[in-house]
């Protein structure tokens, strides 16, 4: 569900959403094979990612493995959640519902013979309020100083006030994968 605040829209799981993705999550959790490899499958569908398939699909099931019983608690969720992320395996993009979230719900769904429009209505629900404990905790101006880095100011140059100078040349980030 979600509710409007001022100019933020946020996501609520009720309780009947929170008992649905509990409950499905037992049945996906024991076909972990199949569902991995339907999630492979997919990936290798979408043939976006910069690592493979079935490395995609392996953190993702580790990674629901790991948050979904926090789903209750979103302090929690928010806290773990972001050392989950730190682990993903792809550094050119981030999880995302258009590519992990959709193909988490197709996968599931091929899985999962009680799968239903309810059951995915709820695991939609839940990558969603994920998604806005992150950002909320991302933007938090109380978010702990280890997680953001901030650059130092440069020192004043020559004629302080001036534009920096620009090299016409990029730096060398190395080699893309």
């Amino acid at each position: 569900m979600r509710t409007r605040s001022s100019s933020r829209t946020i996501v609520t799981m009720t309780p009947d959403d929170l008992a649905t993705v509990q409950r499905s999550w037992t049945d996906v959790r024991s076909r972990q094979a199949d569902l991995t490899a339907a999630l492979t499958e997919r990936f290798e569908a979408a043939g976006t990612a910069t690592i493979d398939a079935a490395t995609r699909a392996r953190w993702l099931f580790a990674a629901v493995e790991q948050l979904v019983g926090l789903l209750p608690v979103p302090s929690a969720l928010a806290t773990h959640a972001r050392s989950v992320g730190a682990s993903w395996p792809d550094p050119h993009t981030a999880p995302s519902f258009a590519t992990e979230g959709r193909a988490w719900l197709d996968a599931a769904a091929a899985c999962s013979p009680a799968w239903s429009d309810a059951t995915a209505q709820a695991w939609k629900q839940a990558w969603l309020l994920l998604s806005d404990v992150l950002a909320a905790e991302s933007l938090s101006p109380f978010a702990d100083a280890a997680s953001s880095h901030p650059t130092p100011p440069a020192p004043p140059g020559p004629g302080a006030g001036s534009l920096p100078e620009v090299s016409s040349t990029p730096p060398n980030r190395g080699p893309l994968p």
